[in-house]
C-alpha cells in the first residue's frame, strides 16, 4: 500500500511539472504574437471605429508616408481597389502625381467618392496596403456634417414659406383686378417662390452628401538619404550635414558676390598704382 502511494504523489508531480511547462510555453508564443501586433499597429495608426449616426455627411482624409520608389504602385494598387467596386460604389474624382528635382521628392494623392456603407472598409484597407508597401500611416482626419439636421431646418422653413405663400394666393384670389395691394402681395409671392426654390436646391445638396463619401489620400516621403529611413540615427546625421554643407555655401555664394566687384576694384587700382609709381621713378 505504501509503494503505490509513492507511485501515485510521484505521478501527480510530473503531471504539475508537464502542466507549468506547457504553460510557459505558450506564454512565450504569446509574447512574440503580440509584439508582432504591437508593431503593425504602430504602423497602421490607431484604430478608428466611427460609430452609426444616420444624417451625418462624412469626410475621409488619410495621409500616408512610403519609401518614394513605392508611391506609385501604391497610388495604382489603391486607384484598381476602387475600380473593382464599379462605378456605383466608388469613382475616382481626382489624382496627382510629381516627381520634384531629387529622386526621393515625390508628392502625390488622390480623391474617391464611395458608397458610405463601404467608406470606412476601404480606408483601412487603405492603410493595410501601404503597411504592405512598407509605408505606415501618418494621420487620418474624419469630419462630420449634420446633414440630416440641415435638411430637416430646410423641411421646416419650406412649410412656413409655403403657408405664407397660400395664404397670399388665396388673398390675391378675393381682390379686384386693379386692387393697390396687389402689387405688394405679388412681390411678396414671388420672394416666397425664390425662397422655395433655394430652399430645393440646398436640401438637394444635402441629400446628395449623405449618397456619396469623399474620401482623400495623400503619399509623402519616409526618404531622407537612399537606403535608409527618414527618423534613422544615419539620415538625421546626413541630413544636418547636408544642411550645414548648404548654408556655408550660401554664405559663401552672399560673400563673394558683394564683395568681389570691390576687390576687382581694388585690384585695377593697385595694378594702376604700380604703373605710375614706375613711371614717376624712371622721370
Amino acid at each position: 500500500m505504501r509503494g503505490r502511494a509513492v507511485v501515485i504523489v510521484a505521478l501527480m508531480l510530473a503531471g504539475c511539472a508537464k502542466s507549468e511547462g506547457g504553460r510557459d510555453a505558450p506564454a512565450g508564443d504569446a509574447m512574440t504574437t503580440e509584439s508582432a501586433a504591437s508593431e503593425s499597429a504602430d504602423a497602421r495608426g490607431p484604430g478608428i471605429a466611427i460609430t452609426a449616426a444616420p444624417g451625418v455627411a462624412f469626410r475621409y482624409a488619410y495621409d500616408f508616408r512610403l519609401p518614394a520608389a513605392r508611391i506609385s504602385s501604391t497610388q495604382e494598387a489603391h486607384a484598381q481597389a476602387c475600380e473593382a467596386l464599379g462605378l456605383a460604389r466608388c469613382r475616382i474624382t481626382g489624382m496627382h502625381y510629381a516627381v520634384g528635382r531629387g529622386a526621393s521628392d515625390v508628392d502625390a494623392s488622390l480623391d474617391f467618392k464611395l458608397d458610405p456603407g463601404i467608406a470606412r472598409k476601404f480606408g483601412t484597407t487603405g492603410i493595410d496596403t501601404v503597411v504592405k508597401a512598407g509605408g505606415k500611416l501618418g494621420s487620418v482626419d474624419i469630419t462630420g456634417t449634420d446633414a440630416g439636421g440641415a435638411i430637416k431646418a430646410i423641411d421646416q422653413e419650406s412649410a412656413r414659406q409655403r403657408a405664407d405663400l397660400d395664404r397670399i394666393d388665396a388673398q390675391l384670389a378675393k381682390l379686384p383686378a386693379k386692387a393697390r395691394e396687389r402689387v405688394t402681395l405679388q412681390e411678396q409671392a414671388d420672394a416666397l417662390r425664390q425662397s422655395l426654390n433655394a430652399n430645393a436646391a440646398s436640401k438637394g445638396a444635402q441629400q446628395a452628401s449623405l449618397a456619396t463619401t469623399p474620401m482623400h489620400f495623400d503619399y509623402g516621403t519616409t526618404d531622407s538619404f537612399a537606403g535608409f529611413d527618414a527618423e534613422s540615427p544615419i539620415a538625421i546625421g546626413l541630413s544636418l550635414g547636408q544642411q550645414s554643407f548648404l548654408a556655408a555655401l550660401s554664405l559663401l555664394t552672399i560673400v563673394l558676390a558683394g564683395g568681389l566687384p570691390w576687390a576687382l576694384l581694388a585690384l585695377v587700382g593697385w595694378w594702376l598704382w604700380r604703373r605710375l609709381r614706375k613711371r614717376f621713378v624712371a622721370e
